[in-house]
């Protein structure tokens, strides 16, 4: 049960780690990368119910929810944790009160548990009571080597827990009905961005958002920085929640396989495929002299190689805090608007100014002026079928077809 000062009941706690760890397990024999067991994981931790609240969803009364991805588990420390459990009812400057630790391995080895024991020993906060360290395929750490480097840590050893394939009884999943849908890929995937955009909107405050804060060196101004990763999560989980096994989410998806670039997320069934880039900001577009690639460039080449090597294929691009949000860089925003304007991708973002998700949108120019607009005049489906000749109005459902979902 929790207690004034914990949220976390680390006993219930870890009965629903391995339950979730057996779903995560059972559906892959092998993970392909970190990213596809951490968002996997994730999924099933999301669905799971500590203290009666489902951990992926906001707890009444406050902004936020217990688990958050590629966290900063503690202010000052510039370390994040791929997954965390917080306790929402306490707020610390930034974020809130970290209370569990899951750092995830593709294999765990006596080097990788090193790093994560020093990454651990660097935390001061008391809070954090629990830290597991999860391998996604192979466990070879050897037990005298565990022994000799838990001697360097010895603060550690009462809070660590190594969960594997050999301690955590698989489950056989049960495949969800395939069936045939009528709408695009495209148009579902927007439906998801969409729904997942919402959570930033009004749980907005100074400093504590729905979405994880990574960012503190705006303390002054207050504004607070959604995580790009939280936010990929809560999109990971709707995804799989709104399509059927057939469909294939990929993280950290590789345009070539020549290339070290990645995409954020990668869905495709054997007809259609959707690539989605998710920034926190226009910050992020912030033109650096002392890089060769800036990252209007580099998010350009990936999607450009996708709809080289992809057939019907669909380019998204999510920036969360899309109009307002940081003000300080609304120069670096117009000067990306500008590079992005004409390229084939459909844009994504939460409008402050009327505290709605917005999207899939087009860059338009008016004398001279770049900014975001209206989707154009094209088809508008509702499960496949023509519903308007026009655009939907803001905050009004519909979805686009997918010659719609292209910048012009």
């Amino acid at each position: 049960m929790p207690t004034k000062r914990y949220f976390v009941d680390l006993n219930e706690f870890d009965s629903l780690m391995r339950q979730a760890l057996a779903r995560t397990y059972s559906s892959r024999d092998r993970f392909d990368n970190e990213s596809d067991f951490k968002f996997e994981l994730y999924h099933n931790l999301h669905r799971l119910r500590l203290n009666g609240h489902r951990l992926g969803s906001k707890l009444p009364g406050y902004p936020t929810c217990p688990i958050h991805v590629e966290a900063k588990a503690e202010n000052g420390n510039s370390t994040k944790a791929d997954i965390l459990i917080c306790n929402p009812t306490r707020q610390n400057i930034f974020n809130y009160s970290t209370e569990v630790m899951i750092e995830l391995k593709t294999n765990l080895n006596r080097g990788a548990f090193r790093r994560e024991m020093k990454k651990f020993a660097n935390y001061s906060d008391r809070s954090i009571r629990r830290l597991y360290i999860i391998p996604a395929n192979r466990n070879t750490l050897q037990p005298n080597d565990k022994s000799i480097i838990m001697e360097e840590y010895p603060q550690a050893a009462h809070k660590l827990m190594i969960l594997d394939r050999s301690v955590v009884q698989t489950k056989i999943s049960r495949k969800k009905p395939v069936y045939a849908s009528e709408r695009p890929l495209a148009d579902r995937v927007s439906k998801c961005i969409r729904t997942t955009l919402s959570l930033y909107g009004k749980n907005r405050r100074q400093y504590h958002s729905f979405f994880w804060c990574n960012y503190e060196h705006e303390f002054s101004n207050g504004w607070t920085f959604p995580a790009e990763g939280d936010f990929n999560a809560q999109l990971y989980h709707r995804l799989r929640l709104s399509l059927s096994q057939s469909v294939k989410i990929q993280t950290e998806y590789r345009p070539t396989p020549d290339t070290n670039s990645r995409v954020d997320l990668f869905v495709s069934t054997s007809s259609e495929n959707v690539g989605i880039e998710v920034k926190m900001n226009w910050g992020q577009f912030k033109p650096k002299p002392s890089k060769s690639k800036q990252e209007v460039d580099s998010i350009l080449e990936k999607f450009r190689a996708m709809e080289v090597h992809q057939v019907n294929h669909s380019n998204f691009l999510v920036v969360i805090q899309g109009e307002d949000g940081y003000k300080i860089s609304s120069n670096n925003k117009d000067k990306a608007l500008r590079r992005l304007h004409g390229e084939r991708f459909s844009l994504f973002y939460y409008d402050e100014r009327r505290n709605t998700p917005r999207g899939p949108i087009a860059i338009q120019q008016r004398n001279g002026i770049y900014q975001l607009g209206r989707p154009p005049l094209e088809r508008y489906h509702d499960q496949g079928k023509p519903i308007s000749s026009r655009p939907q109005r803001d905050g009004q459902r519909g979805s686009y077809g997918l010659d719609s979902n292209r910048v012009r």
